[in-house]
């Protein structure tokens, strides 16, 4: 490959090969609704047509179901003659995975048909509602942290998740958050995660083990470029998953995975930067009304937006108040971990919000795309987020919907949220989850027997 090519994508990967001579394979990868990534294996070479021309992939690829298979009453991919979608590749996601039984090349793709972005991929959905903002000379800054489990990579005899063992001890794990001993304990595994992050271009912060039994959490840097922070936090999820088979474990980002432990929580922090630099929500020690507003938004929109942050069946097990802090009321506070929005600590007037709702199994560009929309919401319409919650919040608020029927019901009649991401996507994405919602529940389990035979 010529080094001396003047498009970037190709030094670098010029640059890549030079380090890994051996690499003799590229993955092109893309993230659906469902959240997951699909793609495909390809000779290394390939890239230099790719970067040039593009590729392509079925654009019936985004709807698929979350076990890749097609839904029912989904118009893309059964009505339409299943079509292809002009694929182009992201320069600043090539990297290099190593996990496998060898190193390959990486990269990202997004998708465009008729010469505009696809309009149900969610990465072209998290971009129109970054469109908005730039409209207004706005660009936010932000930051995903993330919960996950470790398990057993063996099911117990009823095919439930079982605990994982201390790698050091052989023992049972136990649950002590920001215990120190566990991380130490659980190095070998968490060190290959943040080594291959480092290979893939993710810079990772914070490390610290959670509420429940073989749960962690590890931080990213806040980023200016929201499109790569939500690439990240996909990839990363990808990256936990993979070195977690080589360690003979298990990891798994679902809400609620099991009852009796706190669930995974996808928590975003967001501010947002005028065209200066400064940051919009900041009037020196105290927050600027404009963040007081983007919190009424977010509250406004809350209910219509627990679809997005809450996609699955399984979402809901994780809102069951008390102690595990996921958020179940329309609330926001300051320093409170308990409520749906909290600003946290504000130092150098770097005032922000926390959006502590979205779990874990929640598609992170969509996510994010409803939390910015529902801030941009509250700031053109001036919206209030009532009193500050001084107290812990542990009754469930009733007009919050608390199951994915519901929160689909809110979803769909939602003005803001068509307003700002078009009646089209909603509409999809609605039937979407309803045709997933079906698919899943068309099963029945032992449990049926043992209480109506």
């Amino acid at each position: 490959m010529n080094q001396k090519s003047g498009n970037p994508i190709l030094q670098k990967a010029a640059v890549l090969l030079k380090q890994y001579p051996k690499i003799e394979e590229l993955e092109v990868l893309c993230v659906d609704i469902s959240g997951h990534f699909f793609g495909k294996r390809y000779p290394v070479d390939k890239i230099k047509s790719f970067i040039q021309d593009g590729l392509a992939f079925p654009m019936s690829m985004f709807v698929l179901g979350t076990r890749g298979e097609s839904l029912d009453d989904i118009y893309y991919g059964t009505e339409d003659g299943d079509p292809d979608a002009h694929f182009n590749l992201i320069g600043d996601s090539l990297a290099v995975n190593n996990w496998g039984n060898k190193p390959r090349l990486q990269v990202m793709a997004t998708s465009v048909n008729d010469g505009q972005p696809v309009f149900f991929e969610p990465r072209n959905v998290l971009s129109h509602v970054l469109n908005s903002f730039e409209k207004n000379k706005w660009r936010p800054m932000v930051a995903f942290e993330l919960e996950f489990y470790l398990f057993d990579k063996n099911r117990d005899e009823n095919n439930l998740v079982q605990t994982v063992r201390n790698p050091k001890t052989g023992q049972i794990d136990t649950a002590t958050v920001l215990s120190s001993s566990r991380i130490s304990d659980f190095e070998e595994v968490i060190d290959d995660i943040t080594a291959a992050c480092k290979l893939q271009n993710i810079e990772t912060g914070a490390i610290s083990s959670e509420m429940g039994a073989g749960q962690f959490e590890i931080n990213f840097n806040h980023h200016s470029d929201v499109l790569r922070a939500a690439d990240e936090t996909c990839l990363f999820k990808r990256v936990v998953m993979e070195i977690a088979k080589k360690h003979g474990m298990m990891a798994s980002f679902i809400a609620k995975p099991v009852l009796e432990q706190p669930g995974n929580g996808l928590h975003m922090h967001i501010s947002v930067v005028d065209k200066k630099g400064q940051n919009i929500f900041a009037a020196g020690d105290k927050p600027h009304p404009r963040l007081m507003q983007a919190i009424g938004g977010l509250i406004d929109c809350m209910p219509a937006a627990m679809s997005f942050w809450a996609p699955n069946i399984n979402s809901y097990r994780r809102y069951t108040g008390g102690s595990n802090c996921a958020p179940v009321s329309l609330t926001w506070g300051n320093e409170n971990r308990t409520v749906a929005f909290r600003i946290p600590l504000a130092k150098d007037n770097a005032w922000r919000v926390e959006n502590r709702v979205p779990g874990a199994d929640a598609n992170p560009y969509l996510a994010m795309a409803i939390t910015l929309a529902s801030m941009l919401h509250g700031i053109k319409n001036k919206l209030e987020p009532g009193k500050a919650c001084q107290e812990s919040v542990k009754g469930r608020d009733q007009n919050l919907p608390l199951n994915l029927a519901s929160a689909l019901s809110a979803t769909i009649g939602s003005e803001a949220f068509i307003k700002l991401l078009g009646r089209d996507f909603i509409e999809l994405y609605c039937q979407h989850r309803e045709s997933e919602t079906f698919a899943f529940e068309q099963y029945i389990s032992a449990r049926e027997y043992d209480w109506y035979l």
